[in-house]
């Protein structure tokens, strides 16, 4: 059987690696800083902790609890409460910011002191297993910072080991994006599949030399999608509605989607951009070439 010479050309040929990087230390400082969301709402609820307590106070006595003897420290469970409320409305930020580390963050400051009350209650065991509830909820809150601190230690240690994980590899044919802690990615983009380069630099990316590249494909450019509807129902009464949406898609500035928080980026970006041209490049200088040889031809 007569082999290709097609394949034997794609498979005798090894990628050259030009340049290897991984994300710096400045560049994912932002992602540091997200991960201290549990001591900012630790702050927040102190800075606002009496106004909390009035408000929780109030609400309890205009409801139907107001007549019931508590054996309970009230304060204690408007302070449960309230940090509560505080963490779930910043975990709903980050959930829509799709924001890993705030998450695992707030996450961990809820969890910690629970499993360290947990261990107390199972090793101070208690017939009155409603007073050992109650008792709890002041337990719960007084290690409430001690979780919180924990939290936002385990999460920066986390981090720091996820930005290690990643790493870029510019070769001869195309990027390499690899990285990942649990579950591993590795992502190949080929230089002729890259459109355009976006490079993203903020102000502190402009002064500390750091900052974003993101490969788009060849067909992103100005992708839009438009949702329309009209819909009509009956229940009682006729009624209708028409309804309309835009939406733009945007690039991605995940870690292992792109070349997050680099250093000299304007300088890979330059690279990635000659790789790119480079079949364009080579295709000239053969039609230089070709137009040379036609001369000399005809003399």
């Amino acid at each position: 059987m007569k082999k290709s010479k097609y394949l034997g050309y794609a498979t005798s040929h090894d990628k050259v690696a030009v340049i290897t990087i991984r994300p710096s230390v400045v560049g994912f400082l932002r992602k540091y800083l997200i991960c201290f969301v549990p001591l900012i709402a630790l702050i927040i609820y102190h800075t606002f902790k009496q106004l909390f307590l009035h408000l929780f106070n109030a609400l309890l006595s205009l409801s139907s609890f107001a007549s019931i003897p508590l054996t309970v420290n009230v304060d204690d469970i408007a302070s449960f409460v309230s940090f509560a409320i505080v963490l779930v409305v910043l975990y709903f930020l980050s959930w829509v910011l799709r924001s890993t580390e705030a998450q695992g963050a707030i996450g961990l400051s809820l969890i910690i002191p629970a499993v360290f009350v947990a261990f107390k209650m199972i090793s101070n065991p208690s017939e009155d297993v409603f007073r050992l509830l109650i008792d709890s909820i002041g337990l719960y809150i007084d290690v409430f910072p001690m979780g919180v601190l924990m939290a936002v230690a385990i999460m920066l240690v986390r981090t720091e080991i996820y930005r290690r994980t990643i790493r870029y590899e510019l070769t001869d044919t195309s990027i390499t994006i690899s990285g990942g802690i649990w579950r591993k990615q590795e992502h190949l983009i080929p230089y002729n599949q890259i459109g355009r380069v976006v490079l993203e630099q903020s102000l502190f990316g402009r002064l500390l030399n750091y900052g974003t590249l993101i490969p788009v494909g060849v067909a992103e450019w100005g992708a839009e999608y438009y949702t329309r509807g009209v819909g009509m129902g009956a229940s009682g009464k006729i009624t209708g509605g028409i309804g309309y949406a835009r939406t733009l898609k945007e690039v991605s500035r995940d870690p292992l989607k792109c070349l997050y928080g680099i250093k000299d980026p304007e300088k890979i970006k330059s690279l990635i951009e000659k790789m790119i041209t480079a079949p364009f490049r080579a295709e000239i200088d053969q039609t230089e070439y070709l137009r040379k040889i036609y001369e000399e031809m005809k003399k």
